[in-house]
């Protein structure tokens, strides 16, 4: 799908066709329309492929007077199994002194801030400005996305204290890889952060200049929030392997000491059993004189079960 927006009277609306300052946001696009775009223009293939290349990682990379920014932005859906926090690859073409085009193989909540004309002073005819609110948005979402992840964790640890579950440690492992994911990408996009600084594809005043050093800050700042909630879940994932051996380890020992005050019965009958002469075995009681001496021997067992702590 290939949508066209420019700038008109302070708000960002939809054209029909390719005119110079304009926004082209290209997403899951076909063959046909990738074609279409590549003679349009005159760019490498490379250029609209690879953004659609889920495994795709963060860089720059130029050709001729245009030149594509590939990032990781973070993508937040809803399945069956929960909530599942992940990143796709954005790629961000610059047509020098034409357009810019982004591309992204499917929708997601950052490409729909801006074509819904959510973000203030946005404008696709000032490039490198609309570059600069791509990225200091995408900081926002990763940090948003990282709030709401550890919000989830922290449901999750609820339910599992209560009352534990595989639904829920599946759902703490999802929540660690997605973490992996947000690194990962987040280190990408801080190494194409500092070659798109170092490259000078256009010019950088000090207010953009001061602008880029608050995406790196903010970077740095998701990086480390992700790290340290990845070690809180991973801490939280040995906490509850511990819990599940305790519990094992109580259960075993409540059906060992069951076992053994159970065979104290067990052996009492057993000797009663036996065909040899044995006491009380004239005596007409007899059968309750054997059953009060299990009963009180199983009594003693279990005072003195208590009595170590045992049971």
């Amino acid at each position: 799908m290939i949508s066209i927006l420019k700038k008109t009277d302070d708000k960002l609306a939809r054209i029909s066709g390719f005119e110079n300052d304009c926004w082209v946001n290209i997403v899951h696009p076909s063959a046909d329309e990738i074609n279409s775009i590549i003679d349009k223009f005159d760019i490498p293939r490379d250029f609209l492929t690879d953004p659609l290349d889920i495994d795709e990682v963060a860089r720059l990379e130029i050709d001729g007077d245009n030149f594509i920014l590939l990032s990781r932005v973070p993508v937040h859906e809803m399945s069956e199994e929960g909530s599942n926090f992940t990143t796709i690859p954005l790629g961000i073409i610059v047509i020098k002194d034409k357009l810019m085009i982004t591309v992204s193989p499917h929708e997601n909540d950052l490409m729909k801030d801006f074509e819904n004309d959510r973000i203030k002073k946005f404008d696709p005819a000032d490039r490198p400005a609309s570059i600069l609110q791509i990225f200091n948005r995408t900081n926002q979402l990763y940090i948003k996305y990282l709030k709401q992840l550890r919000h989830k964790a922290g449901e999750i640890e609820s339910e599992i204290l209560e009352s534990m579950n595989d639904k829920d440690l599946v759902q703490i492992f999802n929540l660690q890889k997605s973490l992996i994911h947000y690194t990962a990408s987040l280190n990408s996009n801080n190494r194409m952060i500092q070659k798109l600084k170092r490259s000078r594809l256009f010019e950088i005043d000090e207010e953009k200049d001061d602008i880029l050093e608050d995406i790196t800050i903010d970077i740095k700042q998701a990086i480390e929030m992700a790290e340290i909630y990845g070690n809180i879940l991973s801490e939280m994932m040995r906490f509850f392997s511990s819990v599940i051996s305790n519990k094992l380890n109580i259960v075993m020992k409540f059906l060992a000491a069951i076992t053994i005050i159970i065979a104290i019965p067990t052996l009492v009958s057993s000797i009663y059993g036996m065909n040899v002469p044995l006491p009380f075995q004239d005596f007409p009681h007899a059968f309750i004189i054997t059953m009060g001496i299990s009963a009180v021997s199983v009594i003693l067992g279990v005072l003195i079960f208590i009595y170590r702590k045992w049971l």
